[in-house]
């Protein structure tokens, strides 16, 4: 059995206990992002402004726009990522200025594919990474444009998740209903924990969300 379709059999296997899980999770996530916020709200707050800022004038100007051709590039190249990552090989990547695109892959494609660019925000993750190593990035110039790029993903993932998307059919509605709210949650919450403090910050928010006093072990006692 190929490396691919035992990856794909397992991904598949895994969709609706995650599906399940993240429902059971949400209210937990939701208590650790709101404590973070609340306890770090000083540590965040240029974070927290230039996503609001990003957010006034995509709510201002950018959402009237015609052209997509960078967000659409940026959606599929994080459906390549997620392709890549579960054993895929991207053959093609096709980007219009007006009418979409879509990734060329070789493999049965899975429906973490399908949903990645609905929880995942690939622009904010690569600035993470690269920060260490660009001074620039440096202080309030770094934590300006981690906000900036934070407030794109929220305001493209609102405007991207419709019932007419073709992913989202693909991947079932019931599925997304049930695993995008958390999942865009805790990527909310793991994004701001590592702007604020990096590895540590990330560890950090996960021992919050496990110790929620929302958690499932919790509720259903």
């Amino acid at each position: 059995m190929s490396y691919l379709l035992i990856v794909s059999t397992f991904v598949q296997f895994l969709k609706w206990p995650v599906a399940l899980t993240a429902l059971a999770f949400l209210p937990s996530a939701v208590w650790a992002l709101g404590y973070q916020i609340a306890t770090d709200v000083m540590v965040l707050a240029l974070v927290l402004s230039g996503a609001a800022a990003y957010a006034l004038v995509w709510w201002w100007q950018i959402r009237r726009w015609t052209v997509s051709w960078l967000s659409t590039f940026e959606h599929e190249i994080t459906h390549g990522i997620f392709a890549f990552l579960t054993g895929h090989r991207v053959t093609g990547l096709k980007v219009t200025l007006r009418d979409g695109g879509h990734i060329m892959l070789l493999g049965p494609g899975n429906w973490l594919i399908d949903v990645a660019p609905y929880f995942f925000p690939t622009a904010t993750v690569i600035l993470i990474l690269v920060m260490p190593w660009v001074p620039l990035f440096a202080g309030t110039i770094g934590q300006l444009a981690l906000g900036l790029t934070l407030g794109y993903h929220l305001t493209s993932t609102w405007t991207e998740t419709h019932h007419a998307q073709t992913d989202l059919q693909k991947a079932g509605f019931w599925f997304c209903w049930l695993f995008l709210p958390t999942a865009n949650v805790v990527g909310l919450g793991l994004t701001l924990a590592a702007a604020g403090s990096g590895w540590d910050g990330v560890w950090a928010w996960l021992g919050v969300a496990a110790s929620s006093p929302w958690r499932p072990s919790v509720i259903w006692q």
